[in-house]
């Protein structure tokens, strides 16, 4: 397996790998790895920690240390939760102190097949590392040097998600602009500065970017949903505001890597899928009704990735057959309990999105003295809309799709939403 260096592709000198303040070409890219990788063989074999300071340098890292670290570990914003090895290096503070230049080692050692530790966000639980190959996260990715992408990076890459963008970027020839901090109309000011061409957002990132009024002034060729369930309706909405562009929706996660994307307009997958093999991909429903997924390449053996006899990894996605579609419903430990009745937030949130006045919901359990949980939704309604008629609006939508536990007991009516450091919609309990 060739390093992450070695796959750069072959492009102009002036092609620009990243954009912004601080513009840099793939040729620069390339000799600035080049560099730090050979003031630093005191590194060859060890385990890496990589501090995230700027996209530029997170990315030079990678390059540089792929192949020549035994392990690398993609430290997040907070690690207080996480178990850290003991004979850990950093990056950049135990690396202060370089080879003189002429001392360069342009070292012959053969590359390593570099173990790469993404931390788990803890939406829903305690993060925990999972080790991936360099193969498994770039599984997914579309290699073209003359590609004319340019990428919005809206994540830091030291996520799951944000690394995937940053991959699909730097090894298609693409152009990568930081928008991954601030607001929404903060992110658009960045994406239509540099006129960003291909998103990758999370649904909930997606609905504030839309909220904004600014999202068809982009010239957008490729759109890209994952992280959450992809909804119909915004899925609707996005394919009538770009009817020429390429939208898709990724099913991905930091345990499972990259599993699949569907580009067909619908929400779920083809329920014929569970009986197909996609590029190296195997799918089949538990008894518990978890999607389970066979990847493509073996995965790192962890104690936090619970793969069967067979090779399936239970993802802990609750699904369910309808129509000939596979559809999600939410995560087996996110259910609210309502009389011993399990109600998935996702689900419910799937249908409020429906009605035309629901810009956002977000959906979770309050305590009872007698259900246990009952069921209470917050959510931003469209500017002008009726607040008085809206319940009972939502009400009758609800009933022809959900049972009588699962409709909402209440709504708040709030401003926004909040997202978390993922891009996620945040599940902590409401204050309203």
């Amino acid at each position: 397996m060739m390093a992450f260096w070695q796959q750069l592709p072959q492009t102009p000198p002036d092609r620009l790998a990243v954009d912004g303040a601080l513009p840099l070409s793939f040729e620069q890219l390339h000799n600035r790895a080049t560099q730090l990788r050979n003031t630093h063989p005191e590194l060859y074999g060890k385990a890496l920690a990589l501090e995230y300071t700027s996209t530029t340098e997170f990315l030079c890292a990678l390059l540089a240390f792929d192949g020549w670290c035994s392990a690398l570990y993609l430290l997040p914003d907070t690690t207080q939760e996480l178990a850290m090895p003991a004979d850990l290096m950093h990056w950049p503070a135990d690396t202060a102190v370089k080879t003189p230049l002429s001392e360069l080692c342009h070292s012959t050692e053969p590359a390593l097949e570099t173990v790469w530790y993404l931390a788990t966000s803890g939406t829903t639980g305690t993060p925990k590392w999972i080790p991936h190959r360099f193969a498994s996260l770039c599984r997914a990715v579309k290699s073209n040097p003359a590609s004319a992408l340019r990428w919005g990076l809206c994540y830091q890459p030291y996520r799951f998600a944000g690394l995937q963008v940053l991959l699909q970027s730097a090894l298609s020839g693409a152009c990568l602009i930081d928008a991954s901090s601030g607001d929404a109309h903060q992110r658009m000011q960045v994406f239509k500065r540099y006129q960003v061409n291909a998103l990758s957002a999370t649904p909930s990132l997606w609905r504030q970017l839309l909220m904004t009024n600014q999202l068809a002034e982009l010239p957008l060729l490729q759109l890209t949903l994952g992280g959450e369930i992809a909804d119909q309706p915004l899925l609707t909405k996005l394919q009538q505001l770009f009817p020429t562009a390429r939208v898709l929706h990724i099913y991905a996660s930091t345990e499972a890597g990259v599993g699949f994307s569907v580009s067909d307009g619908q929400a779920g997958f083809p329920e014929a899928w569970l009986q197909q093999t996609r590029s190296g991909i195997q799918m089949r429903i538990n008894a518990e009704h978890h999607l389970c997924i066979k990847p493509a390449t073996v995965p790192v053996r962890s104690q936090h990735i619970v793969v069967d006899a067979d090779g399936f990894i239970d993802t802990s996605d609750v699904v369910q057959l309808k129509s000939g579609r596979v559809l999600f419903l939410g995560r087996a430990n996110g259910a609210i309990n309502v009389g011993g009745n399990k109600v998935h937030p996702e689900q419910v949130e799937q249908v409020l999105l429906q009605h035309e006045a629901v810009l956002q919901a977000r959906v979770y359990g309050k305590a009872s003295s007698v259900l246990g949980q009952l069921v209470v939704a917050d959510v931003v309604a469209k500017p002008g809309s009726d607040l008085k008629k809206l319940p009972s609006q939502l009400m009758q939508l609800c009933l022809t799709q959900l049972q009588r536990y699962q409709i909402p007991t209440r709504y708040h009516w709030v401003s926004e939403l909040a997202n978390n450091s993922s891009g996620k919609l945040s599940r902590k309990e409401s204050n309203v």
